[in-house]
């Protein structure tokens, strides 16, 4: 179970393991596409960008 902290200003903190662990797998995803898109972009130039928009 989630450990709860009240802070001074009376807002709770009560983040499970299971908590951060979803949010370590969303930033690696996260990271993963930001990488992969990068590589596109950087092979296709930004012109692939403005065809979209």
């Amino acid at each position: 179970m989630a450990k709860r902290h009240e802070n001074a200003d009376g807002t709770l903190r009560s983040l499970s393991n299971r908590h951060v662990q979803m949010i370590a797998i969303g930033g690696t995803i996260g990271t993963g596409l930001f990488l992969g898109a990068g590589s596109t972009i950087s092979a296709t130039g930004p012109s692939v960008i403005l065809i979209y928009c």
